[in-house]
């Protein structure tokens, strides 16, 4: 594949730049700030997909306002495709187009590039110096391994997993540690199993207290961890609260932007105000020519209308102008008055259906689905209250069982032995002790009898010990096993009483926040089904009530400019009687009286040259003011405007349209971090009751978190006190316990040891499979790049090492920081020129030999130039170079 042009759109300082590409070497110099990184990152964003909003830094959103994007115009097995991407989700949207002029989709570049993807694409193909660098921010170990494994695809990540279950290993035990979770566990078993070594049978009573210091010991932990949970909540809210005022107004501001009309540029007001300038210009002009007009005709008998109409001549030619102006705005007047009357007819049949008396303001689509998912929720939350409620009560009533168990086994623990068997063991031992006597006083031959006595009592005393033990250590186990049960029993009660408790928490401000919805948009005489089902309706009653406001201005504003006009005349008020004439008899009276002075005066220009020439200067000038004011209008019209009242009202429009842009962004700035949180509460009311509802639980756990440390310390104590009796039980149970952890811990360490020792010798593995024929071209770029200086690289199992021309072998930290990056570079071109028989991508390389000498930056561009034959290389560099074949092109900063 090879990049044939590349046409960038807008991507960083680059808009409208085309650039054509060498089909081998293609080398970018200029100096900083010269786009050459902007140029690198565009290839890769048009084939890969552009930078998301999660890594703003990467973005190279252009400032000037073109569009954001390019293409790119690539040959592959002889076929032409242009790839153009831009700005859209996910990474900007592509469109491949073939050379038939066929279009396809992002899938088609995927399996246009395959198997190469981006990932692949940044850790072979495009480097720059820092990934160079990056190199020497690792250990020597790791810089090692790092280069061991450079020929696996994706190695860099499976490294960094296997690194960290090394580090989660770690966590768990180190063979010297002390803090460790298996460290302490081993040495806890350790003194449990000291303890049990000397420890006696223990008394029920000591195993049922330590089982409940355990239970409450658990308890605080969880009420700690909920009540930390519930503070930092609390919190938020309380900040939330805060900002409330400020997002309040930013609401207030965005809903009167968004139902006030686009602004007009400021050029229609400097051209208007321009035309206006000339047409007064014009005025004086005609006021002049008037005045020699009347000189011309002093001596002659004229009637007093003509010479009335004579000296207001500019005046006349100014209004009646505006005669076809008017005539259409009496039209308008006509048509508006029955526009409104159809919107007043809509809105009557819609409020009747709605059953509404005026028009309510519609939710907004935020509320409208806030509203439906609170209807959701309500009744989601109902059913789960319900739910709750009968498994609340089959808990108790299995714990009522358990509780009735535990009594009568412990009734049966405390039971005395019968009387009659106890007499019968006294019985046992006093026959036994009388023959031991009798033995021990008879002749020393017969002392065999109290011997035997004696031998006898004790068999009986070990009789009665073994028939005594089986008959208490079943009862006693099922004790104990009934105890756990109630124990767990009334642990699952007390989660349900918590849960149910949310629940009706959730549902009561579920039901506040729908109340308040209501209040806020004065739905109260509204049915839950008109709110949610109908609004459609209420948008379309509030529209045509709007409309009829509209219309009627209109209306008012069309009237208004009639009556202005009529009151041009008002010098003429002794002539011409409009005064309670109808708009269009006045305008036929103006008519008429206007064309009978201008008949007379064609008459008199005729009989008159110097009336006549002034009379054409006169016409000359009134219809360069006519072409002004055909200027006027068609200026306002084009605007959609009708008067200059109404432009200078636009005009004022338009600056408080600014002033609340301003305040706008003033509370967006305020406001940035909590707005997604703000958003989620329809009104303050719902904020309100969630921050009362949370802070109400918050004092509920803090005073639950102390009654159970006070409980736990009097159960510690208690605890202590029983511990004389012994707890041999409880101890063996604890090594169980201490055991199954230990298992346990040990089983999790094994895991992330194997798994980080699997992917290390797999990426091993894969390397060396690999390697071979890397290697080879890695050893020849590097005796290239080197000038020879260094003639093999050696592959071990756990590192890399590289041989100089006199034999003598270093490590990769003992090179010099330039060589290693050559040696990296090498590798990577090799790993390139390995992989070209399945997929050739051009190399990009920005600015990555600067600790390069110029004698190894020269034999770099000769390597680069050899495999420029079989994959197209694409170079940027900050210096200026020479190149025996391929193209170089300056970029200007």
């Amino acid at each position: 594949m090879r990049i044939e042009a590349v046409d960038i759109f807008g991507f960083g300082k680059w808009y409208d730049q085309h650039f054509d590409f060498d089909p081998q070497l293609q080398v970018f110099q200029g100096a900083n700030e010269a786009g050459k990184s902007t140029l690198s990152a565009f290839i890769d964003g048009v084939l890969f997909g552009f930078a998301t909003k999660k890594k703003p830094y990467a973005q190279y959103i252009p400032k000037t306002g073109h569009s954001y994007g390019g293409q790119l115009t690539l040959v592959q097995a002889g076929q032409r495709y242009v790839v153009k991407r831009v700005a859209g989700r996910a990474g900007g949207d592509v469109t491949v187009t073939t050379a038939d002029g066929q279009q396809h989709d992002e899938a088609f570049l995927q399996q246009l590039l395959a198997p190469i993807d981006g990932q692949l694409f940044r850790q072979i193909f495009r480097f720059g110096q820092q990934d160079l660098m990056a190199i020497f921010q690792l250990q020597q170990a790791d810089l090692s391994r790092h280069l061991l494994t450079v020929g696996a695809a994706g190695s860099q990540d499976w490294l960094n997993l296997a690194q960290k279950y090394r580090r989660e290993a770690a966590r768990l035990y180190k063979p010297r540690g002390r803090v460790w979770p298996l460290n302490q566990a081993l040495s806890q078993l350790d003194d449990l199993n000291a303890k049990l070594a000397d420890a006696q049978a223990t008394l029920p009573a000591y195993l049922a207290q330590q089982q409940k210091v355990q239970r409450q010991q658990a308890a605080v932990a969880t009420l700690g961890q909920q009540l930390n949970a519930e503070r930092d909540l609390v919190n938020q809210l309380s900040q939330l609260v805060a900002a409330w005022p400020n997002y309040q107004a930013w609401q207030e501001v965005s809903q009167q932007l968004a139902q006030q009309p686009a602004s007009l540029a400021p050029q229609v007001y400097q051209d208007y105000q321009a035309l206006q300038q000339k047409r007064s210009s014009k005025n004086a002009e005609l006021q002049q020519l008037a005045a020699k007009l009347n000189a011309t005709t002093d001596e002659q008998q004229l009637a007093p209308a003509f010479l009335f109409y004579q000296q207001h001549q500019a005046e006349f030619v100014a209004q009646i102008a505006q005669v076809a102006d008017i005539q259409a705005a009496v039209q308008v007047s006509a048509q508006l008055q029955q526009q409104s009357q159809a919107l007043q007819q809509e809105s009557q049949q819609l409020q009747q259906s709605l059953g509404v008396t005026t028009a309510v303001q519609p939710l907004s689509e935020l509320d409208l689905t806030q509203a439906r998912n609170n209807q959701q929720q309500r009744q989601k939350l109902q059913v789960q209250a319900q739910q709750q409620q009968q498994a609340l009560q089959q808990q108790q009533a299995q714990s009522q069982q358990l509780e009735q168990q535990v009594v009568q086994l412990e009734n049966q623990l405390q039971q005395p032995t019968s009387r009659s068997q106890r007499q019968h063991k006294q019985s046992n031992y006093l026959i036994w002790g009388v023959v031991a006597v009798i033995g021990l006083l008879l002749p020393s031959w017969a002392k065999l009898i109290g011997l035997v006595g004696l031998a006898g009592g004790a068999w009986q005393f070990y009789r009665q010990q073994q028939t005594m033990t089986p008959s208490t250590d079943p009862v006693q186990q099922q004790w104990q096993q009934a105890l756990a049960e109630l124990d767990q029993q009334q642990a699952q009660i007390a989660a349900l009483t918590q849960q149910q408790t949310t629940t009706q928490a959730n549902l009561a401000a579920y039901t506040a926040a729908w109340e308040s919805l209501k209040t806020r948009y004065a739905y109260d005489a509204l049915s839950d089904d008109v709110i949610l089902n109908h609004q459609h309706d209420l948008q379309r009653l509030l529209a045509c009530q709007q409309q009829i406001s509209q219309v009627k201005q209109r209306q008012s504003a069309t009237d208004q400019q009639i009556q202005q006009w009529l009151a041009g005349f008002d010098f003429a008020r002794d002539w011409l009687s409009l005064a309670n004439a109808e708009p269009a008899a006045a305008i036929e009276q103006v008519t008429t009286f206007v064309t009978n002075q201008q008949q007379q005066l064609a008459t008199l220009r005729d009989g008159n040259q110097n009336y006549a020439y002034y009379q054409q200067q006169t016409t000359r000038v009134q219809q360069e003011l006519a072409t002004l004011d055909q200027a006027l209008h068609d200026l306002l019209a084009q605007h959609h405007l009708v008067s200059e009242h109404e432009l200078k009202q636009r005009h004022q429009a338009d600056q408080a349209q600014n002033q609340l842009l301003e305040r706008q962004q003033v509370l967006h700035s305020q406001l940035d971090a909590l707005l997604p949180a703000l958003k989620k509460y329809p009104d303050q009311a719902v904020l309100q009751t969630e921050l009362h509802t949370r802070q109400a639980e918050l004092q509920q756990q803090q005073a639950q978190l102390d009654t159970a440390q006070r409980q736990l310390t009097t159960d510690q104590t208690e605890l202590t006190q029983l511990a004389s009796d012994g707890s041999y039980r409880v101890l063996r149970q604890q090594v169980a316990q201490q055991e199954a952890e230990i298992t346990e811990l040990t089983q999790r360490w094994l895991s992330y040891q194997l798994a980080a020792q699997w992917i290390e010798q797999t990426l091993s593995q894969a390397s060396q499979q690999r390697l071979p024929a890397m290697l080879t071209l890695a050893e020849q770029y590097f005796a290239i790049l080197t000038q020879q200086r260094y003639v093999k690289i050696k592959l071990t199992p756990d590192q890399i090492t590289v041989v100089r021309q006199d034999r003598q072998q270093f490590a990769v930290s003992e090179l010099s920081q330039g060589t290693a990056e050559q040696l990296y570079v090498a590798l990577r071109l090799a790993f390139a020129q390995t992989i070209s028989d399945v997929q050739q991508i051009p190399l990009v390389i920005d600015d990555s030999f600067v600790n390069f000498d110029a004698p190894r930056q020269q034999q770099v561009l000769t390597l680069l130039t050899e495999l420029s034959r079989t994959n197209q290389v694409i170079y940027f560099t900050a210096r200026t170079v020479q190149v025996t074949s391929g193209q170089v092109t300056q970029l200007q900063a």
